[in-house]
């Protein structure tokens, strides 16, 4: 027998958050990708020969530098207005830009879903066949829970390579939790980003920072707060330990580029910076799951787009490859980042945020690897459902009375109901997705297990390690069955997720073949050569029908909240394929 629970402060900090960062059952919400100004800008210099007479203006005009990205010519700058638009005017400045707030691109759940699970469940032991080499940890062996990472065939190229310790990941986000049993031997080093926020967005605009939780509940400072960084880690390189899960390239070595403490917002400099970290000190791979998107007919905003870009060239030219999330808005994006549809996923009652003509950030910029998520299998719907298993949040059963249905019954690899796709899309890769693969006020299903048991232990979403001190994502403990005393997993959906399967699959490419290490371009290119094909019938977002949610009611005034229309093209949804680690190491 075991036991399932989530963390029980979880619920204390939920009433710290901002409402308008809460995740709703949408898994799109447009808010936490939205951007805001602040009082720390990018100043650019002109030319590398001007770096150091723009650092005697910055002095002479009073703003303080903290933080010099001299790659790339440019410096990190507190200061007033007044300052900034006298550096505007500098002979040696190309241009002065905000340093927006960009938020991670979140999992699609409502804090107030944190608590419904809590059941007991019996669960047998299994073991993979004879014919393996490598003897996954033991969540394998229960049925549909590490689907994910069996749909990609890691165990297959587990037979080849299960990853090279000089081979290093970087994970750009909410830290890593070291603490974590899974994690612990894996996090070669953290690197913090955030100790230059000025103002500190976590402390200033949610009234709590990392340091003040450390206090309160005794955990280091520097480990993730949130969570989500942490599900990440745990996806890419969680050790084989004969405990709880493994990870997709299990012996690669992580480290946590810190870019955002607990809130899960960072500024455009934290994320540039850590792309130029990574470069400089030789990580193979980096993964951002963080985004916005900026409107480049905006000079301010366009300068801050040249940056990413420059970012992002230079890291590629010191061999670290960037792997990015595409976004949860279900945008149709073409080059660079351009969007090239109207609206985003919507909750009924809402205001539509409208993204056309901008462009999406970092995921779209021109060299990184874009990612959009997949689900596991459309779930059938139901002439009846019993009492109950239709209701709240997580229904197990969908009616076919339904106004808004699923397409592609039974069909696996589906475009995921949130993902942006379009020209721009690289590959696809497992992000996971609610049970019937509709919006969750569509009554779009459960996550699958452990939030629900009525499917045993079928995961619709995706399963990984989280934080232990993890206050935004839900942390379910296990007691038995060969996970690890006392510490956090979780299930959660997103292209947020799907990123870190493409990341680790690049660096079991580099481990197995030495020659393609270090080389983002062909790097990029085997990822596509070797991925597999798939049919797309997930459709897009519907502009007409203007009717509320099947589960939660409402109106939707200005459309957007439902899927409607003709599928999504399958190179839109899926780029040159959905990602594949047996053929990417056994190619032949």
């Amino acid at each position: 027998m075991r036991s399932v629970a989530v963390r029980s402060w979880v619920s204390l900090v939920s009433a710290i958050a901002i409402a308008a960062f809460i995740i709703h059952p949408a898994g799109a919400q447009q808010s936490p990708r939205q951007r805001a100004a602040s009082k720390r800008f990018l100043v650019v210099a002109k030319t590398d020969a001007d770096i150091d007479a723009l650092r005697a203006d910055i002095a002479t005009a009073g703003g303080t530098i903290a933080r010099e990205l001299t790659q790339i010519g440019t410096f990190v700058v507190s200061g007033s207005d007044a300052q900034m638009q006298r550096l505007r005017a500098s002979a040696f400045a190309s241009g002065v830009a905000a340093d927006h707030i960009v938020r991670l691109i979140q999992p699609a759940h409502s804090k107030e879903f944190f608590n419904t699970a809590d059941h007991n469940g019996r669960f047998e032991r299994g073991a993979f066949g004879s014919r393996h080499r490598v003897t996954p940890d033991p969540a394998f062996s229960l049925p549909g829970l590490m689907w994910n990472v069996t749909r990609i065939d890691a165990p297959q190229a587990w037979k080849t390579t299960l990853g090279t310790p000089s081979v290093k990941v970087g994970v750009a986000d909410t830290g890593i939790d070291f603490t974590h049993a899974e994690l612990a031997p894996k996090v070669l080093e953290v690197v913090d980003f955030t100790t230059t926020e000025a103002p500190p967005i976590c402390k200033t605009f949610f009234g709590s920072s990392d340091a003040d939780f450390a206090t309160l509940f005794g955990g280091p400072e520097k480990t993730d707060w949130n969570g989500h960084g942490s599900w990440i880690g745990g996806n890419i390189a969680a050790a084989l330990d004969g405990q709880g899960i493994n990870g997709i390239a299990p012996k690669v070595g992580l480290v946590a580029l810190k870019i955002s403490q607990w809130c899960g917002a960072a500024y455009d400099s934290e994320i540039i910076d850590a792309f130029l970290y990574a470069a400089d000190h030789g990580i193979d791979v980096v993964n951002i799951s963080f985004g916005g998107y900026l409107d480049r007919t905006d000079p301010d905003q366009d300068l801050a787009y040249a940056q990413y870009v420059a970012a992002v060239k230079y890291a590629r030219m010191h061999g670290t490859t960037i792997v990015g999330a595409a976004g949860n808005e279900h945008l149709r994006v073409g080059a660079g980042g351009l969007v090239l549809s109207h609206g985003s996923l919507t909750i009924p009652g809402d205001p539509v945020a409208d993204f056309f003509g901008q462009y999406e950030v970092p995921g779209g910029v021109p060299g990184v690897i874009d990612v959009a998520a997949t689900n596991n299998v459309v779930n059938a719907p139901s002439p009846a459902c019993a009492p109950g298993t239709a209701d709240g949040p997580f229904p197990v059963c969908k009616p076919t009375s339904d106004p808004h249905q699923p397409e592609g019954i039974g069909a696996e690899n589906q475009l995921s109901y949130y993902s942006n796709y379009g020209p721009r899309i690289d590959v696809a890769a497992p992000g996971g997705a609610r049970k019937f693969n509709v919006p969750g006020f569509d009554r779009g299903g459960t996550p699958g297990f452990p939030y629900t048991d009525a499917d045993g232990t079928n995961v619709w979403e995706a399963f990984s390690t989280t934080s232990n001190w993890a206050l935004e994502i839900p942390c379910f403990i296990f007691t038995g069955g060969g996970f690890p005393a006392d510490q956090c997993y979780s299930t959660i959906q997103g292209t947020s997720m799907a990123a870190p399967h493409a990341t680790a699959v690049v660096a079991l490419v580099s481990s197995a073949f030495p020659f393609l290490r270090h080389r983002p371009a062909l790097l990029r290119k085997w990822l596509e050569l070797t991925a597999t094909d798939a049919h797309n019938t997930t459709r897009p977002l519907s502009a007409t029908d203007t009717s509320g949610g099947d589960l939660t009611g409402g109106s939707c005034p200005d459309g957007y909240c439902h899927l409607g229309g003709t599928a999504i093209p399958s190179r839109d949804a899926y780029g040159a394929g959905v990602i594949n680690a047996k053929h990417a190491v056994q190619p032949f």
